[in-house]
């Protein structure tokens, strides 16, 4: 996809989705003896989320010295679990707030791991993870110091200075440039930079020296205006966050050689990437950018452009459809279930009719995949404005690479009138009576046409693609 061609998906044929398998780390070495289940609250149903407080990459001298990582681990309140109270949805429960009512031992603690050896007594409290840096040897070193909480994962880069580092070469760009593909079918977000001395108009233009990474964040930044590269440590690992995808990650010469490497390291921190890359033939470059960490080509893309190919106003009537209904856990990153319906008016011999494809948010009180009701609901557009997610939907958008996402409408499927056009604004209402789902549409498309009317179908297939971070 990323490798320089140009590729039109029809959402049809991609409803098969691949997973990346999560990485088992090796043996490594922890300094908490209070963590894990033995440092969980009582309560095992609270959830908390995890997040630093400090950068993501800590720099110490030949010397060494001591270090601190901060964090929180917050409680996430679910605001209809007392409906008659105004509660805020999430509740610190680290620091001296949280200490009034439970004693500190009975907080939750992250366990925290880190392979290098030069990286010692580490110590866990409420608040950070303390650890000492040896003495250096001269020569520059880098380590990761990895915190986690139940399937919560973030990670610090430790990088120790040593004597004068000479790079093979050292290249500064003057360009970022990029896409953000999302999260499918992977356990992170996907964004795809390019960093150049000349720019890239496009994903498959070529000119100048290239340095092009696949990256995989546990920020997602879908719904905003610009897509922004997250800060923090990426090395080479299996599309979970904080990973590189070797696979999807290479060097585009001036002379149009494309060079694949051997390892890289991306640090990213505010308006500044800096990339260590160890080319196949032992050449160790360094990559450095300092600007905006916004996204975008220098030309318009697919995500730039109308798509709707409706010439007028549609309403449709669909009665005995077939609906399949995907759970995909918090495929956006923003704290709410996502329930993915597409569903047609026909299935024997092919697709064909009317055709609806829709992303759905709910409050992941209503029981997951577990409740195959838990998307009968109404619906309004979510964009970056929205605080609260539950309850709206995905407006539809075509992808850089040309794949329709989230919510479109098709009329016609398989006749010469077919047309596609992405559900962009208005609302979606989904009602059941037995075994009938009726959704009804009511609102418009990126060139203003209304696309107005229902569909009533059984569900016939249930499939659980959650690949919470």
């Amino acid at each position: 996809m990323k490798r320089i061609f140009t590729l039109f998906v029809f959402v049809l044929g991609a409803m098969l989705f691949v997973a990346c398998e999560k990485v088992v780390g090796g043996d490594t070495t922890t300094n908490n003896d209070q963590t894990g289940q033995e440092g969980r609250p009582e309560d095992a149903k609270k959830e908390y989320t995890l997040t630093l407080t400090t950068p993501s990459v800590m720099e110490f001298a030949v010397e060494g010295g001591m270090g601190e990582i901060g964090y929180t681990l917050t409680e996430v309140t679910r605001a209809n679990e007392t409906p008659d109270v105004d509660i805020p949805e999430e509740e610190p429960v680290t620091g001296d707030s949280a200490a009034d009512d439970e004693p500190e031992e009975k907080l939750p603690l992250p366990e925290v791991a880190c392979e290098a050896e030069w990286i010692t007594d580490i110590a866990v409290s409420s608040k950070a993870v303390e650890f000492k840096v040896l003495p250096g040897t001269g020569e520059e070193r880098e380590a990761l110091v990895a915190l986690s909480y139940e399937d919560q994962k973030v990670q610090v880069l430790v990088r120790q200075k040593g004597d004068d580092v000479e790079y093979d070469v050292e290249f500064r760009a003057n360009y970022l440039n990029g896409s953000y593909y999302g999260k499918l079918s992977t356990y992170g977000f996907n964004y795809f930079i390019i960093l150049s001395d000349m720019g890239a108009e496009n994903q498959n233009d070529t000119y100048g020296t290239q340095y092009r990474f696949d990256l995989y964040a546990g920020e997602s930044s879908i719904f905003e205006p610009v897509d922004y590269v997250p800060e923090g440590v990426y090395v080479f690992g299996e599309c979970t966050p904080g990973t590189i995808d070797a696979s999807q990650s290479y060097c585009l010469t001036a002379n149009g050689n494309d060079v694949d490497f051997a390892s890289a390291t991306v640090t990213v921190t505010e308006n500044k990437i800096v990339a260590v890359v160890r080319m196949m033939n032992g050449e160790v470059h360094r990559v450095t950018y300092e600007g905006s960490l916004a996204l975008d080509y220098l030309e318009p893309t697919a995500e730039d452009v109308a798509h709707s190919a409706l010439t007028s106003d549609v309403n449709f009537n669909v009665t005995g459809g077939s609906i399949n209904a995907y759970y995909r856990g918090d495929y956006f990153g923003k704290g709410v279930d996502v329930w993915f319906l597409h569903m047609v008016e026909n299935t024997v011999g092919g697709y064909s009719g009317d055709y609806l494809m829709m992303d759905l948010m709910v409050d992941k009180s209503e029981g997951g995949y577990d409740n195959k009701d838990a998307f009968v609901g109404v619906y309004s557009k979510a964009d970056n404005t929205t605080e609260n997610y539950v309850d709206h939907f995905a407006p539809g958008y075509m992808r850089v690479d040309y794949m329709q996402m989230h919510t479109w409408f098709a009329n016609d499927l398989k006749s010469e009138n077919e047309a596609w056009a992405p559900f962009v604004d208005g609302n979606i209402t989904i009602t059941k009576e037995g075994d009938i789902f009726t959704i009804t549409m009511d609102g418009i498309d990126d060139k203003g046409n209304k696309i107005q009317g229902s569909f009533s179908g059984t569900v016939i297939d249930y499939q659980n693609q959650a690949y919470d971070l």
